[in-house]
């Protein structure tokens, strides 16, 4: 299983990439070249990834597997995906942590040979358990899911029968509810549930029907009749003792309107003047009607006042008297309410009656408060029913009503359960059927896995007594100390791992280049470790070579190359041209790599590119290497091409295309300059003095790249975007430096790079 393309990503650099159509696939052999922050780095711990089986959690990718297998980032943990080793900043951390010791590299022994044909016996056994452990969990899925798809389809048959406006007991009935009720059943319990269709077509009737709400009692207004006979008769037939006047006693109407005159002339209004007629007001007349309008006959008319007023209130509230419609009862109801609420409209006006005799006979003696009492006026009978057992007796009736409501409530529910049992009887036969299968192929996966785990560790006890990793520890010291040209580090077995010393005592600190040497020859020899498949196995490799020197960097060249010619694929990634020009010239020669088409090539190069844009930000994207790069044997003509083809280039570009320019022409100046002043290091600027050239163009090719070719941001006040505006005209008085200092060279670099019409953007 390869790696055929990166359909997709947006991943960090990598805003928006996907696989451009004319880009060839992956091979087996694969070298990526990019400067310092095209992206190797993102490239490399992806794939990490996918060693981890790890999802990614940050942004979007998709790669693509011999061609048409397709795996998104967020299911490494779970799709089947080739063995994978990845050699990175993150595994030389890992691999020489502080605070943890060097995983050991296992071997195996000599004498073990016997041992390990056993294993490869039981690993074959063990693989064929694995497909039968596979089959039997599928099959015990299905009957899983059957018997699932079973109870949700009965859960939601009764839920759509039983659900009703008049119980909302069954407005989550589900398949929990369902599997509960079924597996309570027994073949009793089944036989006692089962119902006849008309027995259910009464219950869905029953459950269906529509209840009719509850009505509020009739609250009587409370009337004493006999006590307000009594205290009517009482206040009537008082007497009031005064000196009458004859012409008063007799004349009701006088006697108000000259009361209320001897009121309008006493107290505050007193006056001995008749304010009506204007003569004087008689001392002895005054006497006469205050003797007959004297305190007991004011209290005597306030006592009547207040009782009409009292029976008047009662009066009204007998009119107010209102009950519920008979329509509102239960049919069978309706009768019983409909005499009820006669008597009580009967009680109703026979006390009614009652009231306004008594409140005619009030009256009367207020009119005419001294003369004697008039006969008391008969009151109505009743007919033998008061006001409140009358309204008693409606309340009976009501209360009947409400009783049936809430027991009406009570027969949907039995229905609805009744109902239920019969349904979940009628189907547990065949719940039983699938919780059977179910069981089975439980029984069946436990039997096989037990198999298995007998196997697996028949194998791992085996494996314990053949494996050994001291071996691998004395040929890792052999080899670092090829690799560095010293041998005072060893590699040392300490437990399960291993432990690094210096001249006897275990290492406390290691330079850059001994932890990049020391990690990269692990990670090769770990390549030989018996839990990976190489011949099967994609091997990643990212910029093995940072901090070493010339020597260092090709002797790591020789081992990676030894330890990686059988893997199942490679990928390279690398900012050195040193170490870039090495794999490329043993991609070269690799068997079938000078076929005509490149599918059919075994190893394949690609560039990576970055473009900075105009907020500081970059995006890279992954493409052909350039002719330049691959043919040569350095990047100089390539550098060459990118300056010529952007000072010559007519069509109108964005500001931010200019990014990373300024770094490309500053590398090509410079390595054009160490070949014409060999005796000269350092800055740029000292070698440009020593050039005959336009003092101003050379200030102005200066103050560009040194603001620009190594900007990491363009957030410094003194980038001025004004002069990143004048790259174009800048790079062709790099140019015309070049041909003015070396007019053959130049001429020879245009011969080559001229003719090309590949047009690139971007930094690589």
């Amino acid at each position: 299983m390869k790696l055929t393309r990166i359909a997709k990503l947006k991943l960090r650099v990598f805003r928006d990439f996907a696989w451009p159509k004319n880009l060839h696939s992956f091979g087996r052999f694969n070298l990526i070249y990019g400067w310092n922050g095209s992206g190797k780095t993102t490239l490399a711990w992806l794939l990490s990834l996918v060693e981890k089986q790890t999802a990614l959690i940050e942004g979007e990718v998709e790669l693509e597997f011999d061609g048409n297998a397709k795996v998104s980032g967020s299911s490494f943990a779970s799709a089947g995906l080739p063995p994978v080793r990845v050699f990175n900043r993150d595994f030389v951390n890992a691999t020489l942590s502080q605070t943890s010791g060097i995983a050991p590299i296992y071997f195996l022994g000599k004498d073990s040979v016997e041992k390990q044909a056993q294993v490869d016996e039981l690993k074959k056994e063990l693989a064929a358990i694995k497909a039968e452990v596979a089959a039997a969990e599928t099959k015990k899925k299905v009957a899983e899911k059957e018997l699932d798809d079973f109870c949700v389809g009965q859960a939601r048959h009764i839920k759509e029968l039983l659900i009703t406006a008049n119980s909302p007991s069954y407005n989550n009935y589900d398949k929990r509810k369902f599997k509960q009720a079924v597996e309570a059943l027994d073949a009793q319990g089944v036989a006692a549930a089962m119902l006849a269709d008309e027995d259910k077509a009464r219950l869905r009737s029953q459950k269906d029907a529509q209840p009719k709400p509850n009505i509020d009692k009739v609250a009587a207004p409370s009337i004493e009749l006999d006590a307000l006979i009594q205290e009517v008769d009482t206040l009537v037939n008082r007497s009031v003792v005064a000196q009458t006047l004859d012409e008063l006693a007799g004349n009701s109407r006088l006697a108000a309107w000259v009361q209320e005159g001897l009121v309008l002339h006493s107290g505050e209004h007193a006056s001995e003047t008749c304010r009506f007629c204007l003569q004087p007001l008689q001392a002895t007349r005054r006497a006469a009607l205050e003797a007959h309008f004297n305190d007991a006959f004011a209290r005597f008319q306030q006592d009547l006042a207040n009782l009409l007023k009292r029976l008047e209130s009662i009066k009204q509230a007998l009119g107010s008297l209102r009950l519920p419609d008979t329509s509102r009862f239960y049919e069978a109801l309706a009768s019983d309410a409909s005499a009820s609420s006669q008597k009580v409209s009967a009680a109703c006006s026979t006390v009614e009656a009652a009231i306004e005799a008594l409140i005619a006979r009030v009256a009367a003696k207020r009119d005419q408060p001294f003369a004697p009492a008039a006969t008391a006026i008969p009151i109505p009978s009743s007919m033998g029913v008061s006001l409140s057992d009358a309204v008693a007796e409606f309340n009976a009736t009501i209360e009947k009503h409400n009783a049936i409501s809430a027991d009406f409530k009570a027969r949907v529910d039995e229905a609805c359960e009744k109902l239920e049992a019969s349904y979940v009887a009628e189907a547990q036969a065949e719940f039983a059927q699938r919780s059977e299968a179910v069981r089975s192929a439980t029984a069946a996966l436990e039997v096989v896995k037990k198999q298995h785990a007998d196997v697996q560790a028949k194998i791992e006890g085996l494996e314990r007594e053949i494996l050994e990793h001291h071996r691998a520890a004395d040929e890792l010291t052999t080899e670092l100390r090829a690799y560095l040209g010293r041998d005072e580090l060893r590699f040392e077995t300490k437990g399960t791992g291993y432990a690094l010393t210096r001249n006897g005592e275990y290492v406390a600190h290691l330079s850059e280049g001994e932890r990049t040497a020391i990690a990269f020859l692990y990670f090769l020899k770990s390549l030989q470790d018996k839990s990976f498949d190489l011949k099967n196995g994609i091997v990643v490799i990212d910029d093995p070579v940072s901090s070493l020197d010339d020597n260092a960097l090709f002797s790591a060249f020789g081992y990676m190359k030894e330890r990686t010619k059988e893997a199942g694929q490679l990928f390279i990634f690398t900012h050195s041209f040193s170490f870039f020009r090495l794999v490329k010239n043993w991609f070269h020669y690799l068997p079938g790599q000078r076929k005509n088409q490149i599918d059919l090539r075994p190893a394949r190069f690609f560039l990576l590119r970055s473009r900075r844009h105009a907020d500081g930000s970059r995006t890279s994207e992954l493409g052909y290497l350039d002719p330049l790069l691959e043919e040569h044997e350095s990047e100089y003509q390539y550098l060459f091409k990118r300056v010529y083809q952007e000072a010559n280039r007519n069509d109108v570009v964005e500001l931010e295309h200019h990014y990373g320019l300024p770094n490309v022409a500053r590398r090509l100046l410079e390595a054009f300059l160490a070949f014409r002043f060999p005796d000269m290091s350092g800055d740029l600027q000292p070698r440009l003095d020593r050039v005959s050239f336009d003092n101003a163009k050379k200030t102005r090719i200066l103050r560009l790249l040194n603001t620009y070719s190594h900007a990491g941001a363009i957030s410094d006040p003194e980038h001025d975007l004004s002069l990143l505006a004048e790259t174009q005209p800048v790079l062709r008085e790099v140019l015309e430096l070049m041909e003015a200092v070396d007019k053959d060279h130049y001429d020879g670099l245009i011969k080559r790079v001229a003719p090309s019409t590949v047009e690139e953007q971007g930094e690589p």
